[in-house]
């Protein structure tokens, strides 16, 4: 584990010669703000983060600092003011529009949604308002893909035959669902999601930096998106109520203190929303286990769980190139945002390390990333070299890095759409031996093959993850359209 243990006069000249004024912007005092400024120092340091944080305490802001570049062809630095997608974050805010309309009188929370979207299959009828705040609605579960639109979603929903379970009975995270929020928010107002938020809770709030991102009107002041490997990550979403949102962190601490402080809605309302869906459903199944919270269950756009006599709610974001978070825990007032343009970002790490700051702990910095090591040696000595080298590295178990078979794959694919086939691979290649019981690598690395035009070694390949589970009917159609292929020979 490595304890931070960097000078200050090193820190100095590095960033003096790196990053200009942008990161030290002001004297800091000794102290939590000071500790937080060395570990966003070291993290930046390391290639795992550019962006902005911001961190408070007893409705005081303590730290705030950006890092980096929003635009690195342009050399544009980040600046606190640069905004960027917040991705499901954007959840809260489509949540509260919802409870706005509520307190109107315009909607009620168990309120069938075909009350609203008759042309929607009669399978969702027993689907309502409160299901989709609470991701119990049993609705489409999709990925997304660049500038999808919240009609693309709609579609998608149009043509579901039947829900994955009867809604209220489990938890299982739907974006459709706060797409369709936003839709009901567009229907009921007669205004775009961006105007009606804008007028009633971005413009009241001062949230100057913040918007909805609209087709048609992309968002060209916003940072550019890019992998933890260099690669631009970067394009829209105007699915609207599910991740259309892009901000700022100093709009996030506006917005949280909005939430803590009851701003927007009745005290009465917000106390709804911030009450476990668990306890308000009566429904234990919808209590899920978390290793850095323990239990928690989702509210309106937010999950809750509860610490040390309070309350901690948090939401975290994540798609294209983009990383977000933001959270308040309860005593202590203590508020976290973090916005980074680095898909990947080790967000959840930096949190623990300023929440341990905070309480005058040790902090351990985030693991150094294998994938990212690796990429450099393939830059430097090649694929061959840097599979062998990466081999002795993992070996070693070197408590330093953090050996992940998903960033291993990720990186993989970043390869093959590059398209440096043989490459990717060759790191696919490399996950399956270290990681020889995963349906998921031997999937990937027979996406490989594909690509490379190789379906012999393609069918073997699946036939592997079949094994590992016998009853996938994805790979089980896979395989048979594969093995189609050689009957036509």
């Amino acid at each position: 584990m490595r304890h931070f243990s960097i000078s200050v006069s090193c820190i100095i000249a590095i960033a003096f010669l790196f990053y200009g004024r942008q990161i030290f912007n002001k004297p800091l005092q000794p102290g939590p703000a000071g500790r937080i400024d060395s570990l966003m120092n070291a993290v930046y340091q390391h290639g795992q983060f550019t962006g902005a944080v911001l961190v408070a305490s007893h409705d005081k802001i303590i730290y705030e600092k950006a890092f980096g570049f929003a635009d690195r062809e342009r050399q544009r630095p980040f600046t606190l003011d640069t905004r960027e997608y917040i991705g499901s974050i954007s959840k809260q805010m489509t949540a509260m529009g919802i409870m706005i309309l509520h307190d109107r009188g315009e909607l009620r929370y168990d309120q069938p949604v075909r009350d609203f979207f008759p042309e929607l299959p009669v399978c969702m009828q027993p689907v309502t308002i409160r299901n989709l705040l609470y991701h119990t609605s049993g609705l489409a579960v999709f990925d997304d893909f660049p500038n999808m639109t919240e009609q693309d979603v709609f579609k998608i929903l149009l043509a579901q035959k039947e829900l994955h379970f009867p809604p209220g009975e489990k938890f299982e995270y739907c974006n459709a669902g706060y797409s369709l929020l936003g839709m009901l928010i567009e229907k009921i107002s007669g205004q775009t999601l961006n105007g009606f938020l804008q007028a009633n809770l971005f413009a009241p709030l001062g949230m100057r930096h913040t918007l909805v991102t609209e087709n048609g009107h992309p968002d060209t002041a916003r940072a550019i998106g890019y992998t933890l490997f260099g690669a631009i990550n970067n394009y829209d979403t105007y699915m609207g109520g599910n991740a259309s949102v892009v901000s700022t962190v100093g709009d996030l601490y506006l917005w949280d203190e909005a939430m803590a402080k009851h701003r927007l809605v009745s005290r009465k309302t917000q106390a709804e929303a911030l009450t476990p869906s668990s306890k308000v459903t009566g429904n234990r199944a919808l209590v899920l286990k978390d290793p850095m919270f323990g239990d928690k269950s989702y509210g309106f756009g937010l999950w809750l769980a509860s610490r040390d006599g309070g309350q901690d709610t948090w939401h975290d974001g994540a798609f294209s190139g983009y990383t977000a978070y933001n959270e308040r825990i309860t005593p202590g007032e203590t508020v976290i945002a973090e916005v980074s343009n680095l898909r990947g970002a080790p967000l959840y790490e930096i949190r623990q390390a300023i929440i341990n700051i905070l309480k005058g702990r040790p902090y351990v910095l985030p693991k150094l990333s294998g994938a990212m090591w690796l990429d450099k040696t393939i830059k430097t000595s090649g694929v061959d070299s840097a599979v062998s080298a990466y081999l002795r590295l993992y070996q070693s178990g070197d408590p330093d890095y953090e050996f992940s078979e998903a960033a291993l794959n990720s990186y993989a694919y970043i390869l093959l759409r590059a398209g440096r086939v043989q490459e990717a691979i060759k790191v696919f290649q490399l996950n399956a031996s270290l990681y020889p019981n995963s349906f998921n690598v031997y999937d990937s690395l027979a996406d490989g093959y594909e690509k490379a035009g190789d379906k012999a070694a393609a069918l073997a390949t699946c036939k592997k993850a079949l094994a590992i589970d016998p009853k996938s009917t994805y790979m089980q159609q896979r395989i048979a359209s594969l093995e189609k292929h050689f009957q036509h020979q």
